[in-house]
């Protein structure tokens, strides 16, 4: 892990130089370039909205405020996608540049970690998106509570609805940044090297991926699979610690849950050095199974 750590300190412009290529890479040739990492964002916000606002009139809790529910799914879906295009990613970096490694002394090292930037960076403008979002339904055309009629319709020991507003936990995103970044770069480090072992990896990944998604409170509330009886299923999922983070911290203006970025950082942490200690330990063999 240290010897990884420090590679990655000695070759800091290079990742600098495969993170700004790969971010123009991604629309190269359209007309409005990088400016679709912003348009995205807008767009997904107003399907959401038309769908399960206007349409299915849907509400993540009875007492949720106009423009809630879209927000609290589009800030879920830029997390995730940001997570899963990297693992996908990474999962396959070393055999799409085998030419890099086989050829020249490369430090493959680098290949998640720049692949995990770029998604990053680009997940950053969606949730700048988002914020605007959130500021425009909280202070600009906020829902109004009659919030006595709220009061006598609470269950008894039921708290208060949350409201949508931006505050000083924001501080608290570059936290979850570094450690979203090191799960997601130690989950990459473990599944590149294995995929050089056994092939089929990089297909199985995409299905469980698939799954994962599906099982983590993204388009549906945590609270509709505790009361099926499945809660135990979001004590094994660290990514709905890290996402359920991000809406408290961007969407209701709340500090964190510690016991969320402190399983989730410890979990981080252990992937991360897992990885780096597998990657390290097969670095000799990459030209032999390339």
């Amino acid at each position: 892990m240290l010897a990884i750590t420090k590679s990655l300190f000695a070759q800091k412009r290079l990742l600098k130089d495969l993170v700004v290529r790969d971010l123009k890479a991604r629309y190269v040739g359209s007309s409005m370039g990088f400016f679709w990492s912003v348009v995205f964002p807008i767009l997904n916000l107003f399907v959401y909205m038309f769908v399960f606002n206007l349409v299915l009139n849907m509400r993540w809790s009875d007492h949720s405020s106009n423009g809630e529910v879209p927000l609290i799914m589009l800030i879920g879906i830029l997390i995730w996608v940001a997570f899963s295009e990297t693992v996908s990613r990474t999962t396959n970096c070393l055999v799409e540049n085998a030419n890099l490694i086989q050829k020249v002394v490369f430090p493959s090292e680098v290949l998640p970690i720049y692949l995990t930037g770029s998604s990053l960076v680009n997940m950053t403008l969606g949730i700048v998106v988002a914020m605007f979002g959130i500021a425009w339904f909280a202070y600009v055309d906020p829902t109004t509570f009659d919030w006595d009629v709220v009061r006598q319709n609470l269950e008894p020991g039921e708290p208060m609805p949350r409201v949508m507003r931006l505050g000083m936990p924001l501080v608290t995103l570059p936290i979850l940044y570094v450690l979203q970044a090191v799960f997601t770069i130690g989950l990459g480090y473990m599944l590149a090297t294995l995929n050089l072992i056994l092939r089929d990896t990089y297909h199985l990944v995409g299905v469980f991926l698939t799954v994962w998604m599906f099982g983590t409170p993204i388009f549906y509330p945590a609270a509709l699979v505790e009361k099926a009886g499945y809660g135990w299923l979001l004590n094994l999922n660290p990514m709905y610690w890290l996402i359920d983070s991000y809406r408290d911290v961007l969407i209701y203006g709340d500090w964190p849950r510690l016991g969320f970025v402190v399983q989730f950082g410890v979990v981080a942490v252990v992937t991360f050095a897992l990885g780096a200690a597998f990657f390290r330990s097969q670095k000799d063999r990459f030209p032999d199974l390339l």
